[in-house]
């Protein structure tokens, strides 16, 4: 039996894949991979859960769940507070390197760095460093992990995620549309205010997107980071084959306000 390719996606709060990238997420599970999402955010001191009352916490990480099993993708939430990402710093980074070397998965998913939302922000560059470094970073020996082998960054709110310029296109279709749909309907009995805005988003972001490739289809996109240019193929390419197109760019450009 053909082993899984392990995925890794890792969202700042609680509801963050689902409402951004639902059908990357549902896509890589139906192609047969094991995906995990991981919000460090639980943000049990959002406003918007705390004024549930008793008993929020438990009930937002039943939908979060509920809506990861919609998309075929494993869900792990921590508790580390919204808008306070930066106190926790040090413990965040050696947690994650402990819990990437134990999923030790081949394509990793992360948010890209340039963020309005200081918790996208911190949580980009808490895995960007943690990707790179989790060997060093963590107190045992592990000669066997050797990091993943794609490194991509998702799209957040079009306004939140700057100087975004996709490299690939990933085919939506209504199969992954409806596993999006459902998904993000599991937080109707927590967010009910949020449901119909994140599928609003993720649905409008799609048409958009796809009106890049020369026969228009609606489609998530991604950023290539690294850790190295495969060039004996890209392995998300050989999961999700035509699902995935290249886009039109040019990388002979500058802009003083674009550092990483």
């Amino acid at each position: 039996m053909k082993e899984q390719t392990k995925v890794l996606i890792v969202g700042a709060h609680h509801e963050e894949i689902e409402a951004e990238c639902p059908n990357i997420a549902a896509a890589l599970a139906l192609a047969g991979c094991h995906v995990t999402i991981l919000n460090p955010v639980g943000g049990w001191n959002w406003t918007y859960i705390r004024s549930q009352g008793e008993g929020a916490r438990e009930r937002v990480l039943a939908d979060a769940a509920a809506a990861a099993k919609e998309l075929g993708c494993e869900k792990v939430v921590w508790d580390y507070p919204v808008a306070q990402v930066d106190r926790y710093k040090p413990e965040l980074i050696d947690r994650m390197a402990e819990f990437l070397i134990a999923s030790d998965p081949e394509i990793v998913l992360m948010h890209w760095p340039l963020d309005s939302h200081a918790d996208h922000r911190a949580v980009a560059q808490i895995t960007r460093h943690v990707l790179y470094t989790a060997s060093n970073i963590s107190p045992d020996d592990h000669p066997e992990y050797r990091g993943p082998r794609e490194i991509y960054a998702f799209q957040t709110g079009v306004s939140q995620a700057y100087h975004f310029i996709p490299d690939l296109l990933v085919k939506t279709d209504s199969t992954t549309m409806a596993c999006a749909d459902r998904a993000v309907a599991c937080f109707g009995n927590t967010a009910p205010e949020y449901v119909p805005i994140w599928r609003k988003n993720f649905h409008t972001k799609a048409e958009y997107w796809g009106n890049l490739v020369d026969t228009p289809s609606p489609a998530e996109v991604l950023k290539f980071i690294g850790p190295k240019l495969p060039l004996d193929g890209f392995l998300l390419k050989k999961i999700l084959g035509d699902r995935v197109i290249s886009t039109p760019f040019d990388r002979f450009f500058y802009n003083q306000d674009f550092q990483l």
